[in-house]
């Protein structure tokens, strides 16, 4: 026996989506006793990427039997927003953002970290090193290839759209909600490690004279030992990066 059903997904769960079904009602038959989880995966989407699955206004689990004429949405993984009181689906939204860059996406990654975000790259991962990364560790796997997008391993990925590293990063700003946790220069460009301010004194056999002399504050990364100093590109850097949040 035919029920009809209709179904929305919401935000970057529409890339899984073929052209004609992105942005907009679905109207499907299915078998009746087919489940809301079965009926996702079977036009795109991994339930992996799904946080909130909404029958008639109200919030149900994969295992729930959809009836004739139910409405559906299906909402991506919420990364900045607690929406515990509403869902009821086994995995649990991030709460402390982090990254993961594929081999295209460097200058973003280089961006990222100076806009201080928690983002790894190496322009040699394959393609199973970054699925484990990012489910291991909790981080977001950026990408601009719809072909790894739709491994159904990674329970974290987002398509970055734009081509221009600039536009990259602030399209990741916008879609993620990340202006109000900007901290500038707080992440090495080198390795992604912490930055910390150090004595000046430690660090006068480290660095050339000249900038020994001029410069008053040194930061140095906890993770592979470089050092920073505020040179003459650090006030255009600051002005950029201001930008950016305006």
């Amino acid at each position: 026996m035919k029920i009809n059903v209709i179904i929305r997904f919401y935000e970057e769960l529409n890339d899984y989506l073929k052209p004609g079904g992105q942005k907009q009602d679905i109207y499907i038959d299915i078998e009746k006793g087919i489940c809301v989880g079965n009926l996702i995966e079977s036009l795109g989407p991994p339930c992996s990427s799904v946080d909130l699955v909404l029958v008639n206004g109200q919030p149900v689990d994969f295992d729930s039997l959809l009836q004739n004429n139910d409405r559906v949405s299906v909402y991506p993984v919420f990364e900045m927003f607690d929406i515990k009181s509403v869902s009821i689906l086994e995995n649990s939204p991030l709460r402390q953002l982090k990254f993961i860059c594929d081999d295209h996406l460097g200058r973003l990654a280089k961006y990222l970290r100076i806009f201080g975000f928690d983002t790894l790259y190496e322009n040699d991962y394959d393609d199973n090193i970054m699925i484990q990364f990012s489910n291991t560790h909790n981080r977001i796997l950026l990408t601009r290839d719809k072909k790894l997008l739709l491994d159904k391993k990674i329970t974290r990925r987002y398509l970055v759209k734009q081509t221009d590293p600039v536009q990259q990063v602030r399209e990741v700003l916008e879609f993620f909600d990340l202006k109000n946790y900007i901290m500038p220069m707080s992440r090495c460009l080198k390795c992604n490690g912490l930055v910390h301010p150090v004595l000046k004194e430690t660090v006068k056999h480290r660095v050339d004279n000249n900038i020994f002399q001029i410069s008053n504050a040194f930061s140095e990364c906890t993770g592979c030992g470089k050092l920073y100093w505020k040179g003459s590109h650090y006030d255009s850097m600051m002005k950029w990066i201001q930008e950016m949040m305006d």
